[in-house]
């Protein structure tokens, strides 16, 4: 099995994207496109994601403690296709605020998780991290964006 061709297997499964958020270092927001996010568990609720250990970002946003899961509509893929590429600035075209704890927030999004991060267990070239969720609200009323094929798409509501 080649590299290439274990990506376009995976590649066949549609995920939806969530921005991952904390407070960074200096007070400033910071944030990571994620396609791999799920649930764990309902008792405790828990979800996991997991970043690259090479990621820069997700180093100076471990150390904040509570993070935020904003997941995203298909109104956001232009936001998202440029937030996605490495170095770029998260924040840059999209309306955000911060939750009451302080977490950086993105608005109109289909739903909104406040964590605490729970662990971290490394797995090959990337990190899974575990969070519970302290808060959470959603709204139903547009469609997600999917990452499927290597492409972001709208999934009609």
């Amino acid at each position: 099995m080649t590299h290439d061709t274990y990506r376009d297997a995976l590649g066949a499964f549609a995920t939806g994207l969530v921005l991952v958020t904390a407070r960074g270092c200096g007070g400033k927001p910071d944030g990571l496109i994620v396609s791999s996010f799920t649930s764990v568990s309902l008792d405790p609720p828990l979800v996991a994601f997991c970043p690259s250990v090479d990621s820069l970002t997700w180093k100076r946003m471990r150390q904040a403690g509570l993070i935020g899961v904003n997941v995203l509509a298909d109104e956001h893929a232009e936001y998202a296709r440029a937030a996605a590429a490495p170095g770029a600035n998260r924040f840059a075209g999209v309306v955000h605020g911060e939750t009451p704890a302080g977490v950086p927030r993105i608005d109109r999004t289909l739903a909104f998780l406040e964590c605490r991060l729970e662990e971290e267990v490394r797995a090959g070239d990337h990190w899974i991290v575990v969070a519970r969720v302290e808060a959470a609200e959603a709204d139903r009323s547009r469609g997600p964006l999917v990452n499927w094929a290597s492409g972001f798409r709208g999934l009609a509501a």
